[in-house]
């Protein structure tokens, strides 16, 4: 395990990997800087953030929508969009919206996405690191003795996982995997909490059959919270009334898992 503890260290790193561009592929509209804001700063001169999920499904449930204050899914994904660009170019990351609404994410349209990657780089991916969810959002231990061990120590347990984190990893994985990139998987906050990272180092194995190496940066956890509350929107519904809980779920490091057999 790497441990970086500013943003020189990422860089550095960075460069011994022989990585030029990175590429973070976030299934939704906050899951990128929830996750890995602080890894985002420190490498935002060479980062791109690609969202998948950017739009609302007609006739869907509108009770997320409720719970975010909105009165529809329309209105709420408008301004959650509004929220990721502002929190983008505070960061100062290129970034893009696919416009993809639930359940219209194929094989194909991956892969044409990342023709499109591919073209924009001289040597193709090979000196650009494609930064995939882990899948944190797929099923979690829930036995009763877990869930009161956490009550025990206050220890945030992750929000109701989300199969589009799971979907969007095996997207991109399948299509990257026969080309010559670089991959690499990141730990999604909230969700994460709900796994150690050796869970999901070995849940990376047994779905993909890829072997990892785990990097974790540990960002100013005070810039992080000011990134992250840019996406009002979703802040009660993920993270409570409470700052105090805010902060402990953010306290957890951001976690890079990167295909062994691509880091040479």
């Amino acid at each position: 395990m790497t441990m970086l503890h500013n943003a020189k260290a990422v860089q550095v790193w960075l460069d011994q990997l022989g990585i030029d561009n990175v590429v973070v592929i976030s299934p939704h509209l906050d899951d990128a800087v929830y996750s890995v804001a602080g890894f985002l700063s420190a490498a935002r001169d060479r980062t791109e953030v690609i969202t998948l999920f950017t739009e609302a499904l007609p006739g869907q449930s509108e009770d997320w929508a409720h719970q975010a204050g909105f009165p529809d899914s329309r209105s709420e994904h408008l301004a959650r969009r509004q929220e990721d660009v502002v929190a983008m170019n505070q960061l100062g990351c290129r970034f893009q919206h696919l416009g993809f609404r639930s359940g219209e994410a194929t094989g194909d349209s991956v892969s044409q996405i990342v023709k499109v990657l591919e073209h924009a780089q001289p040597n193709g991916l090979y000196h650009t690191l494609m930064l995939l969810p882990a899948g944190a959002g797929g099923p979690a231990p829930r036995s009763q003795l877990w869930r009161l061990a956490l009550r025990c120590i206050r220890r945030p347990s992750g929000v109701i996982p989300h199969s589009e984190h799971v979907q969007t990893r095996d997207l991109f994985w399948h299509v990257l995997a026969g080309r010559r990139a670089r991959i690499g998987f990141y730990a999604e906050l909230p969700y994460a909490w709900a796994h150690s990272d050796k869970q999901l180092q070995q849940h990376l194995l047994s779905s993909l059959g890829c072997r990892t190496k785990r990097m974790e940066h540990r960002p100013n956890l005070e810039d992080k919270i000011e990134l992250v509350e840019l996406y009002r929107s979703q802040l009660v519904p993920i993270f409570g009334q409470k700052p105090g809980y805010r902060r402990r779920v953010l306290t957890r490091n951001e976690c890079i898992f990167v295909v062994e057999s691509l880091t040479l």
